[in-house]
């Protein structure tokens, strides 16, 4: 009976220990699985907010890209001859300016300008609205407008898309005065470009913002009108999931969102005005605008961050379900396993009880904050040198590469997210300077034009002009600045503005080279330059002015030969103030091809190191220069370089532009 009693009581403590050490492991999972949870959790918010935050700054960039260019426009033409213009024949004149303008700048949709003796003069690009409010005849693309100050006589005239005078139209006076629009009084109380608050333009039931700068002396402010159409394309192209939806919101209501019903509401008495949240009947946003938190969604608001609109926000509304549907997945899976696993364990747990709970459960203390964020978790020392000493061990030496590599991984990953972001909106902004966007086929004053810019890198220096100056006239261009990358992408939008702004004012193209050679010059240590090549073609003559600074001599192809283009060229552009350039003169006959390029089409390399070199550039318009288009010539030239190149890196940006005089 001892003996018997002895053993009950022997197996009584067995049982103890394997219940309390079932009790003390199943903890131990518990705690486990608690801390997967919260770091599921973590997970969780940290790719939501990474989300939200990418979004941000991806619809941030794109309204930068469509606001700043129309910024610095305006300011540009509030210092061009234009604010001199005070009779109909001058203003009208500026037309063609104007409406490469327009045309160079998406978002914009009308150029102004008014004076201090209440006159004013407006250029519309007319779309579908507009052409049925103004009654404008079949064809019309664009549309000029014209206030006298103190007389109020009012003219209006109508163009086509090649600005052809289609028809114009005596007004009944209207008492419209600039003076009074808000727009004007910013400008004039201001130094630099002032943006109003954005408001529905009437004409075209649109909300927009115009931007406006006046002249040195108060007499005269330029105005751009800029609707927000873009940014309600720019929500609706970038969403986190599908039912996703983001807006734009400001004091005065809705300004462009995601969606597809109107921003704007047609009160009783005729007015037009933005929505407000409540009014989009969306759920997360109808919560938001009653002060209440949307069940369901996830909601991100930030300040939107452009000046034209300092007091707006953008709110994303996200379905909590569609962002988090596989992260939430992972987090109950994981729960499930853990579960199963405890399961299996606890009834195993007796022969190992004693040995591995303690030690687990210390190095458990320790780590368990990794879900919090710290990996600066203690350890306990490593008292026995069995797996669990290893472990200890092992994990301690883990602790410090880990923390530096989850360091290193993020920093370097949201470097490469901004990167390429920037490289991204740099190229568009880039390729939106030179006509065509980089890849021109078409025609001015009746002369068909080729032209493709490809660079080296994401953006770079080099780039091509075509300007229609009136009475069959043509100016164009080719450059290529001394660098690649994004000191010479900066350079080049410089020289494109330069040339844009001062070629109106320049008696010559001597004279042009001159003036845009000084405004390079100065303040430019770091000694970069422009090679520079520009010529006006008479399409009714054929007679070309044209002037070069350190430039490749163009190509005519004509008759039965290629001939050089005899040059008296001027150094560089940028190098030294006070250069002098001559212009020169030649006449084209008709069928001739004048075939302008950059150095990175004759100093594009093969693998052996070859350049492909102007005899190469010579011999294939000889063979194949006269027949077909210039579009196809164009093709053929830049096929045959990437022909040579046979697989070499792109060592060069590459540039070609040719004109024909039909």
């Amino acid at each position: 009976m001892s003996g018997t009693a002895r053993t009950i009581g022997s197996w009584s403590i067995r049982t103890k220990i394997v219940v309390g050490t079932g009790i003390v492991v199943s903890a131990s999972w518990l705690l486990l699985v608690g801390f997967s949870f919260a770091a599921t959790s973590l997970l969780l918010n940290i790719s939501a907010k990474q989300m939200f935050e990418s979004a941000s700054r991806v619809l941030s960039a794109e309204m930068r890209h469509a606001y700043e260019p129309v910024e610095r426009t305006t300011a540009l033409l509030a210092v061009s001859k234009i604010v001199l213009a005070r009779s109909e024949a001058d203003r009208l004149r500026f037309v063609p300016v104007l409406v490469e303008r327009l045309r160079d700048l998406p978002a914009a949709t009308a150029i102004q300008v008014g004076d201090d003796a209440g006159g004013f003069f407006i250029v519309r690009a007319l779309n579908e609205v507009l052409v049925g409010r103004f009654e404008a005849p079949p064809g019309t693309a664009f549309g000029a407008d014209l206030i006298e100050g103190g007389s109020g006589r009012f003219r209006r005239w109508f163009y086509d898309d090649a600005l052809k005078l289609i028809e114009s139209r005596e007004l009944p006076p209207s008492a419209f005065d600039p003076r009074s629009r808000p727009w004007y009084q910013r400008a004039v109380d201001a130094d630099g470009v002032v943006a109003t608050p954005p408001y529905v333009f009437f004409f075209m039931g649109k909300i927009g913002v115009t931007l406006a700068r006046s002249t040195a002396d108060r007499s005269t402010v330029v105005a751009t009108d800029i609707t927000l159409d873009s940014m309600s394309r720019a929500l609706a192209a970038h969403r986190i999931t599908p039912s996703a939806q983001a807006l734009i919101g400001g004091p005065r209501g809705v300004l462009a969102w995601s969606g597809a019903g109107a921003a704007l509401v047609t009160e009783s008495g005729g007015a037009l005005r933005a929505r407000t949240l409540g009014e989009l009947g969306h759920p997360a946003f109808s919560a938001i605008a009653a002060g209440q938190t949307a069940q369901g969604w996830l909601v991100h608001r930030a300040p939107l961050g452009i000046r034209s609109a300092q007091d707006a926000e953008l709110i994303i509304a996200v379905p909590e379900a569609e962002l988090l549907a596989e992260l939430a997945g992972v987090r109950t899976r994981v729960l499930v396993i853990s579960f199963v696993i405890l399961a299996l364990v606890v009834p195993l747990t007796w022969a190992l009880a004693n040995r591995i709970a303690n030690p687990l459960r210390d190095l458990h203390k320790a780590i368990r904050r990794v879900g919090e964020g710290d990996f600066d978790f203690g350890l306990p020392e490593a008292r026995t040198r069995d797996e669990v000493g290893d472990l200890n061990r092992a994990l301690r030496a883990m602790q410090g590469s880990l923390k530096r590599h989850v360091e290193a991984l993020a920093a370097a990953a949201a470097a490469r997210e901004r990167l390429r972001s920037e490289l991204d909106i740099a190229r568009r902004i880039q390729m939106g300077l030179v006509p065509g966007g980089g890849q021109l086929t078409g025609a001015a004053e009746g002369m068909p034009l080729f032209g493709r810019l490809v660079p080296a890198r994401a953006v770079g220096g080099d780039l091509y002009l075509v300007m229609p100056l009136g009475e069959g006239r043509v100016f164009v261009a080719v450059g290529d600045v001394s660098d690649k990358g994004i000191p010479a992408a900066l350079l080049m939008s410089r020289v494109v503005a330069l040339t844009k702004m001062l070629l109106p004012k320049s008696a010559d193209l001597a004279s042009l080279l001159r003036d845009v050679n000084d405004e390079l010059a100065e303040g430019n240590d770091e000694c970069m330059f422009v090679t520079f090549f520009c010529a006006v073609v008479d399409a009714r003559t054929g007679a070309m002015r044209y002037a070069c600074a350190g430039h490749n001599p163009p190509l005519v192809v004509g008759g039965d030969a290629v001939r050089w283009l005899a040059l008296e060229s001027g150094p560089p552009l940028g190098l030294f103030a006070g250069s002098a350039y001559a212009e020169s003169s030649v006449r084209l006959e008709r069928g001739d091809r004048l075939v302008m390029y950059s150095d990175g089409i004759t100093e594009a390399f093969n693998a052996a190191r070859e350049q492909f070199s102007e005899e190469r550039l010579q011999a294939m318009l000889e063979k194949g220069g006269r027949g077909g288009s210039i579009e196809h010539l164009g093709n053929a030239l830049l096929d045959g370089v990437t022909a040579f190149a046979g697989g070499a890196p792109q060592s060069d940006d590459i540039t070609l532009l040719i004109l024909e005089r039909t």
